[in-house]
Parts: structure tokens; C-alpha cells; sequence
């Protein structure tokens, strides 16, 4: 599973808040050891590291959840610096292109895939398989519920909640409103592997 600090391909981003689903708390505070552990590391290996933009970035980011924040830190933290500050910009940003494989992403995907999906993030990505696949009966539901359950431990509540309305829309509106909520969050994460259009 490939996870970029900043993902790539927009195509369809679901909603999860509103369904009995939570996670942690993924305000600064909550992020803000993690990304101090992040960007330690980083000025350890680079010395042209913005040490303060690199956390400014981490932190004020919207769109990752604290687990994904975490994991992606004890993932710097194994990797040698050749690895990891090759990867990286001196800001902390992911320098990997789309589709290639880079460590800190791999590591930070299996870390975590290591976590079962709870039964919250089960039964809201059922849900959400169902109703997208009423919209448009052209989806493989096993692929999107896979993909679903691989991508929803990456993403802050925060995104989650701006989602959530978008996915309870008619299914004329859902597409449209999902790429103006990926566009305020300035992302294009996507939760389903190729494009979606409901015709």
C-alpha cells in the first residue's frame, strides 16, 4: 500500500464521521509529537532542514490522521538517513513521484496495516460500498470496500466531517462534492483506485 504525506490522482474520497466511527484526537497537539520526531530526524540527516517549516507543515496539515502522523514517524525513525533523506524534501515533504515504491511510504502503509479495521471502519465502509454502488453499478464493490478499509485509518476527522455530508448527497451531487472538499483540504487522497463519474 502506497501512503504519500501528499497523495496523488483524485478520483473519489468517502466520508466516515456520522456512522458511529471515530478516532483519535487529530488536533496539533495530538500531531505535534510526531511531527517533532519526524522532523528531528530529517534535520539529523540533513543539515538544510527548516526544522521549524518542516514542523509548521506536519502540523498544520488537515488531512492525515494522528496514526498516519505517527506511523510515518517511527517509520523515519528506522530507516537510515540515506534512505529517509532522500525521500523527503528539506521541509519534510514526500519527493516520491506517483506509482514509484519508496520506503517511508511502504513502511508507513504496513505499519498501519498491522491494525485490524475496527468494526466502526467495517460497518461504515460496507455502508458507503452500498450506496456508492447504488449510484453507479458499475463499481466492484470488493475493490472499493478493500481500498476503503485501507485508506480510512489515514485521514483526521476533520476531513472525515467535511466528508460525511458529501456521501449522504444525492448521487448526482456526490462527485462534485467531494472534489470541493478535496480542494478546501488542498488533496486529492482518494479512496477508490480509478476515476469515478456517475453517469
Amino acid at each position: 500500500m502506497k501512503l504519500a504525506w501528499r497523495s496523488s490522482a483524485l478520483t473519489l474520497t468517502l466520508g466516515l464521521v456520522g456512522y458511529g466511527l471515530s478516532s483519535c484526537d487529530d488536533g496539533v497537539e495530538g500531531a505535534g509529537g510526531s511531527c517533532r520526531t519526524y522532523c528531528a530526524k530529517l534535520e539529523l540527516c540533513d543539515d538544510g532542514t527548516d526544522l521549524d517549516g518542516c514542523e509548521k507543515i506536519c502540523t498544520e496539515q488537515l488531512v492525515r490522521s494522528v496514526a498516519y502522523l505517527s506511523a510515518r514517524a517511527a517509520c523515519a525513525d528506522k530507516l537510515s538517513c540515506n534512505v529517509f533523506a532522500g525521500e523527503v524534501s528539506t521541509m519534510g515533504d514526500d519527493r516520491c513521484a506517483s506509482g514509484e515504491r519508496c520506503e517511508l511510504n511502504d513502511c508507513t502503509g504496513d505499519e498501519l496495516a498491522r491494525a485490524k479495521p475496527t468494526s466502526d471502519q467495517q460497518a461504515y465502509c460496507t455502508r458507503a460500498v452500498t450506496k456508492l454502488n447504488a449510484c453507479d453499478h458499475s463499481l466492484e464493490p470488493a475493490v472499493l470496500l478493500v481500498h476503503c478499509l485501507d485508506v480510512v485509518p489515514t485521514l483526521s476527522d476533520a476531513y472525515l466531517q467535511e466528508l460525511q455530508v458529501c456521501i449522504e448527497a444525492d448521487c448526482d451531487q456526490v462527485v462534485a462534492c467531494l472534489k470541493r472538499a478535496a480542494d478546501r483540504f488542498n488533496t486529492d487522497l482518494s479512496l477508490y483506485p480509478d476515476p469515478i463519474v456517475f453517469d
